[in-house]
């Protein structure tokens, strides 16, 4: 309970009375963390249903985000925007970690985060209406199985997410894998239910079985991948890192969401 507890104070605008016993847990069971998923995917998928109801889907798009965003205290973009600022410096390794750390922010990972910004707001206006809902929940969710995909990956550094690093294995990573999929398989359920139920405009994506299948199967590759480019560049992931694998992870759910609707 201490992790969780400790998660949504960590991850969120919401001041929990935690302990550094809770913190320590969390840094343990870092696996866990698409639970706070959850959290995001149900605040974005009802405000894109609701909104799009009576506004266009790109206005919607832009106020879901700031709203989640603001939710996190742009915790995430912050480390987009670091993490950006790491990779386009030229140089040596040093060169690249000595920006990553560098607290001004440079032009190229002002661009960098607003180009993942952008195709997150793009890309979830673009989701048919009926299935904004259940595609959008779960592509929050597996942003943060993304983030602990990099974190059992990567090597650890010494900031603050080095002991969250660190403690995260293959193992973990499963456990979230699971977690994450019990997560939108429920959310899933409820929305067959609703659509098939009440009179609610909301559907599952056909073979949604498949798309979620490989949309985890793709978070999971974002993180790896992520990892090997931290690594390469930084020797390390940090807390920086994972910000970014969570905003970059998403947007590329999102991107299979929408090309597997078009096609499928």
């Amino acid at each position: 309970m201490g992790a969780i507890k400790a998660m949504f104070s960590f991850f969120t605008m919401i001041r929990l009375d935690i302990t550094q016993e809770d913190m320590d847990d969390m840094d343990k069971k870092f696996w866990m963390v698409p639970l706070v998923g959850s959290l995001y995917g149900l605040i974005a998928a009802v405000m894109m249903a609701v909104l799009t109801q009576y506004i266009d889907p790109l206005v919607a798009s832009v106020l879901t985000f700031f709203v989640v965003f603001t939710f996190n205290r742009f915790l995430h973009i912050d480390g987009t925007i670091d993490t950006g600022d790491g990779l386009v410096v030229a140089g040596t390794r040093e060169d690249h970690l000595r920006a990553l750390k560098d607290p001004r922010i440079g032009a190229g990972g002002m661009a960098f985060a607003l180009m993942i910004i952008l195709m997150n707001i793009a890309m979830t206006a673009s989701v048919p209406i009926l299935m904004v809902a259940v595609v959008i929940f779960g592509a929050e969710v597996l942003a943060k199985v993304g983030m602990v995909s990099a974190a059992a990956a990567g090597k650890a550094g010494d900031g603050m997410a080095g002991n969250s690093v660190r403690n995260t294995t293959d193992i973990s990573l499963l456990f979230s894998i699971i977690l994450g999929t019990a997560l939108i398989a429920a959310f899933a359920a409820l929305i067959w239910a609703l659509g098939e139920y009440t009179s609610l405009a909301v559907a599952l994506p056909e073979n949604y079985i498949i798309l979620l299948l490989v949309s985890i199967l793709i978070s999971v590759i974002v993180g790896i991948i992520m990892s090997m480019i931290a690594k390469r560049n930084f020797g390390m992931v940090n807390g920086d890192v994972l910000g970014a694998t969570n905003e970059i992870t998403r947007a590329v759910v999102l991107l299979t969401a929408l090309i597997f609707i078009a096609v499928i």
